[in-house]
């Protein structure tokens, strides 16, 4: 339980008309996680006699549809109508069930037929829509451009057919800054004196005014005359294959664009309904598609000779004789099978995968102990005390009964809607869940339900006590007691740390990394403790010179500076009361400011309270929400782990077939 699940190494030899069905059988179950031979098979003389096997022939087939049938499956999600936020919010709270098609397990070959079958009937109907997409969204650029241009150049009442270049004359439009004017007319002065300007109403965009411009010159003067006008900042405006005044170039423009998004949208409607025909056939094969790929894929980490495939896999220990009945059903007793257990090598380089084995309550936690680093297979796994400690911090430091409900329902809420998809919301929710639980319990024992509002709106005494309060652990009338129970739960905390590191160092034979890592502290914890418990001094020095010692022959003479460490790691709890206080006293503010408004204020005082009160309540739940998930996590990944966990391992990664919208039949 508090140990990663022990491992074996499964070598298999099977005839290749057998591999099929094996992989396909051991694919589904999902207990085993296959190497890669490819590289060791080239290098180890073990394996001579081995190449390296070839990935079948219809694997690029089968990885080309799925990529086609992903494509196809975007492009009907893209054009699905959006969902109000009532419809989105109903969504999350209760996400519509998945019932898996019963499909047959086929040959790669048969899959392949069947998928490029489904695939190509419906990109036959979704591709000419999907061209007169592009085609559209290109028309639109180009309205767009011919719509900015008349409407920046609208001050000029002409026929933009007058302004296209001809044999001997060019025309440059566009627009200038103001600033610039005079020097972009003395430099073109200085090139020719055969040009004209014609100015229209200056415009300004952001902190710049521009004047629109139409330079008439001679056409070879005109790459020298643009030179000039490019350095000046002057914005081109293409007039090209534009014909009609500004107001009719606007109107077209405009009309243009109306009828093309209108185009556009019955378009989007087309592929809908082409979505709703199809979309749930293209999910059933695309998922077939990804499993068959998974398992034509992996043939490239086999071995294999003529007639036969090598592989080697990893199986917890408690699946192995499952695993071995299995393959030898399905390879007719024509296989070999040896096992063996992880070696001293394989286990020190962290060679060999991680399972974790934990409770159903611990699992959730799974997620953020392998957020720091998996497990190490020689390492204690710390999950399940992270399991009851992480959720009792997060209440400590929130200790708001009205707030630890919300949290409690929103947890709720993760878990039973979209956790019933997704492993990961389904470990927040349950996280989520058993915080808000600690923090009412917690809150009402310290006094804490919407600050001080039962007090306050409903004794009429602020000072009041709530009846589930233990007097002595008052929040603000003994913050002391409350610090003092942090720094023991603190100690009890790092006690269990240097426990496993104890019971690691001395499995493995590491006397100084016991004496310097953890054995030293102990004494110093003992000595205090013989020393509040008899007074005896002299008892209390030699103890504590003992420690030294300890601490000195693990860390050497630097070691000392490690008490101010561990010092610290003790006074970090201290910030458990840091938040209970500061989440109390922030909501305390909110009803006090709430209360003074509603006196002060006629009629609006009422509204304005309202606003501040449910505003500052909102804005602390969120923000001590966050800073107790922190702060939780911090006790756990600095001062809990940082005395005994190694971690940096690779997880279990099994070779299992991913299903959600299809099962095998049976």
């Amino acid at each position: 339980m508090f140990r990663p699940a022990r491992m074996q190494k499964l070598s298999i030899v099977t005839l290749n008309k057998y591999s099929k069905a094996t992989i396909d059988a051991l694919h589904e179950k999902g207990y085993i996680q296959i190497d890669d031979l490819s590289e060791v098979i080239q290098e180890d003389e073990a394996y001579e006699g081995l190449g390296v096997s070839k990935q079948d022939p219809v694997a690029s087939r089968i990885a080309s549809l799925s990529m086609k049938c992903n494509n196809i499956i975007d492009t009907l999600k893209s054009a699905e109508q959006s969902q109000s936020i009532v419809d989105v919010i109903k969504g999350y709270i209760s996400p519509k069930e998945i019932q898996p098609k019963a499909v047959e397990n086929l040959s790669s070959d048969e899959l392949a037929d069947k998928a490029e079958e489904i695939i190509n009937k419906v990109d036959n109907v979704l591709s000419p829509i999907e061209s007169r997409m592009n085609e559209i969204g290109s028309e639109k650029t180009k309205y767009k451009d011919s719509l900015n241009v008349a409407k920046q150049l609208g001050s000029f009442d002409i026929d933009f057919a007058y302004l296209q270049n001809t044999k001997y004359t060019s025309v440059i439009t566009g627009r200038l800054p103001v600033d610039n004017l005079s020097e972009a007319k003395s430099q073109i002065e200085e090139i020719t004196q055969e040009f004209e300007i014609a100015e229209g109403s200056t415009t300004t965009s952001g902190d710049i005014t521009y004047k629109p411009l139409i330079i008439v010159c001679g056409s070879n003067f005109e790459e020298e005359i643009s030179g000039v006008l490019r350095r000046l900042e002057f914005e081109k405006l293409d007039v090209t294959n534009l014909s009609g005044t500004s107001n009719e170039i606007i109107e077209a423009s405009s009309s243009k664009l109306d009828e093309l998004e209108n185009e556009r949208k019955q378009c989007l409607k087309d592929i809908d309904e082409i979505g709703q025909r199809s979309k749930e056939h293209l999910l059933v094969i695309n998922e077939q598609l990804e499993v068959e790929k998974e398992r034509t894929e992996i043939y490239s980490y086999f071995g294999e000779t003529e007639t036969s495939k090598m592989f080697q896999a990893w199986v917890p220990k408690d699946k192995v004789e499952e695993t071995k009945s299995l393959i030898d059903e399905l390879t007719d007793g024509h296989s070999v099978i040896e096992t063996e257990d992880p070696t001293e090598e394989e286990i020190e380089n962290n060679k060999v995968p991680v399972k974790q084995m934990n409770p159903g309550f611990a699992k959730p936690y799974e997620l953020f102990v392998n957020m720091y680093s998996t497990p190490n297979y020689k390492d204690i796994d710390p999950t399940i005390i992270m399991s009851l400690c992480f959720p009792f911090f997060f209440g400590y430091c929130l200790t708001d009964a009205f707030y630890g409900i919300i949290l409690a329902i929103v947890g709720f809420i993760l878990y039973q809607g979209m956790g019933k998809f997704s492993k990961t919301y389904k470990s927040f929710g349950v996280i989520v869940l058993q915080c808000g639980l600690w923090t009412i319990l917690l809150g009402l024992l310290t006094g804490g339900f919407i600050g001080d509002f039962v007090p306050r709106f409903i004794f009429g005494d602020a000072n009041a006590p709530l009846p589930t309060v233990i007097p002595d652990i008052n929040a603000f009338a003994h913050p002391e007691n409350i610090l003092i129970i942090a720094i023991i739960i603190g100690l009890i905390h790092l006690n269990i740390a240097f426990l496993f590191g104890i019971i690691d160092n001395v499995k493995r034979g590491n006397i100084k990394a016991l004496c310097g890592g953890q054995l030293c502290w102990v004494l110093i914890e003992l000595a205090i403790i013989i020393f509040v418990l008899t007074g005896s001094l002299p008892i209390f020095g030699i103890v504590f010179v003992i420690a030294l010692l300890v601490l000195l022959y693990g860390a050497g003479p630097m070691g000392v500076m490690d008490i101010f460490g561990f010092l610290g790691d003790i006074l970090s709890y201290s910030r458990l009361l840091a938040l209970c206080l500061s989440t109390g006293g922030i909501a305390m503010t909110a009803n006090l400011l709430c209360e003074m408004l509603t006196g002060m204020i006629p009629y609006v005082g009422i509204v304005l309270g309202i606003i501040v009160f449910l505003g500052v309540h909102l804005f602390n739940i969120a923000f001590q929400s966050m800073g107790a998930f922190i702060h939780s996590l911090r006790l756990h990944f600095v001062e809990f782990f940082g005395n005994f966990y190694e971690g940096d391992s690779t997880e279990f990664t099994p070779f299992k077939a991913s299903r959600i919208y299809t099962k095998i039949k049976e």
